[in-house]
């Protein structure tokens, strides 16, 4: 049965190569959809790390400030009255790096005999807390670590797993950013935003009226009308002089920055949804004009005692082994993207691709085969004959 069909197919070979290079491109536009695809969705579905629901951002430049220390005792003061206002649940201060900020600060060193690379972050103890940030071992830190010699530190897992795994947190010293105690690890924190790759992250600790904290985040209680931002408006504005600060909301920025992302997501599902109905529309009018062609063919085999499952299976046999000679031709290219990392993308997203692009186009094929092979298995003998 195998030589027969591949005979069939030689035998047709003019048309079969059109279907060959159909379904090899068709495979080639979804590999490439459902990569993008995969990797924007497997980063979403991982954990942000950190709460955004009810929590405001206040927005401060210190940058053209010469009097610190006016600068510190302000933001105490603005700290203490904001906290002390029942629709507020909690204030902390932290650095540039905020989330959603789209900024960053990487570094990386080898001075510890090993390499490491995180980016750096900066807050006072009570962000953590007031953030939800999940910390997995070891503590946060407190203002009493001030009065060490080593500046605190809290890591993340992924860093700790990283760089830090087997090797003792609790009593050793590391180089980060200079010589520094690491006291903890939290769970994750993807300050860039939902669809972004996790990065290391380490939390190094400053005191609230630190100048390198412009950063205040706010935890307003559930229910407050949107009005209470005017009131915030005017006691920053107040208490710390200044004109040029922003108020955000950053479940509002998330949702906006997550809109970006997925407008362009949608639209190559929509490019892969109107393909493959192409795809389908030409298979199943190259089956139906095939078999029309072919009466008299498959009248002389079922005069020959050839069943109907036989006939079926002979139509979608030949169609199928044409598919998967154009899927293996195009998995052989498709994986020498994940073998030669390209673009920085994840193997597995690779993998899951050439999957998807593969049982989809299968399911397809299958599914545009089997109507079409239906019908050539009830063609009468008989009348097949007598109209040749």
């Amino acid at each position: 049965m195998i030589r027969h069909i591949l005979k069939l197919i030689w035998n047709k070979k003019r048309s079969n190569t059109l279907l060959f290079l159909e379904i090899f491109f068709a495979f080639a536009i979804l590999f490439a959809v459902f990569t993008i695809v995969t990797r924007y969705m497997r980063q979403y579905n991982s954990p942000l790390g950190f709460d955004t629901e009810h929590i405001w951002v206040v927005h401060m430049n210190f940058d053209n400030i010469t009097d610190t220390a006016a600068v510190e005792d302000m933001k105490l003061r603005l700290k203490s009255e904001l906290e002390a206002m029942p629709q507020i649940e909690g204030a902390a201060y932290n650095g540039w790096i905020s989330p959603f900020s789209g900024s960053n600060w990487v570094t990386a060193s080898d001075a510890n005999g090993f390499d490491t690379e995180t980016s750096i972050l900066m807050a006072e103890p009570a962000y953590f807390e007031l953030m939800g940030l999940e910390l997995v071992q070891g503590r946060w830190f407190d203002l009493s670590d001030l009065e060490g010699r080593y500046t605190p530190a809290v890591i993340s897992q992924q860093f700790y797993e990283e760089s830090f795994k087997g090797r003792n947190l609790r009593d050793s010293i590391y180089e980060l950013q200079g010589e520094n105690r690491i006291v903890g690890v939290f769970k994750n924190y993807k300050y860039q935003g939902d669809f972004t790759k996790e990065e290391n992250a380490t939390f190094f600790m400053r005191h609230p009226k630190d100048i390198d904290l412009p950063n205040l985040h706010l935890r307003i209680a559930p229910g407050t009308p949107a009005a209470f931002e005017e009131t915030v408006n005017k006691t920053v504005a107040s208490i710390s002089r200044m004109s040029d600060f922003t108020i955000e909301h950053l479940e509002t920025t998330r949702k906006v920055q997550n809109r970006e992302v997925w407008v362009p997501v949608v639209s190559l599902l929509g490019i892969a949804i109107f393909l493959v109905i192409n795809v389908a529309m030409g298979l199943f009018g190259v089956l139906w004009y095939s078999i029309s062609k072919r009466r008299a063919e498959v009248g002389l085999r079922q005069a020959l005692g050839a069943s109907r499952g036989a006939v079926m299976g002979q139509f979608m046999g030949e169609i199928l082994a044409v598919s998967v000679a154009a899927l293996l031709l195009g998995a052989v290219f498709a994986v020498q993207l994940p073998l030669m990392e390209v673009f920085g993308i994840a193997p597995l997203n690779y993998y899951i691709a050439m999957g998807l692009s593969a049982g989809l186009i299968l399911t397809l094929v299958l599914l545009c085969t089997l109507y079409p092979a239906l019908q050539a298995a009830r063609i009468q003998p008989a009348l097949a004959l007598h109209e040749e």
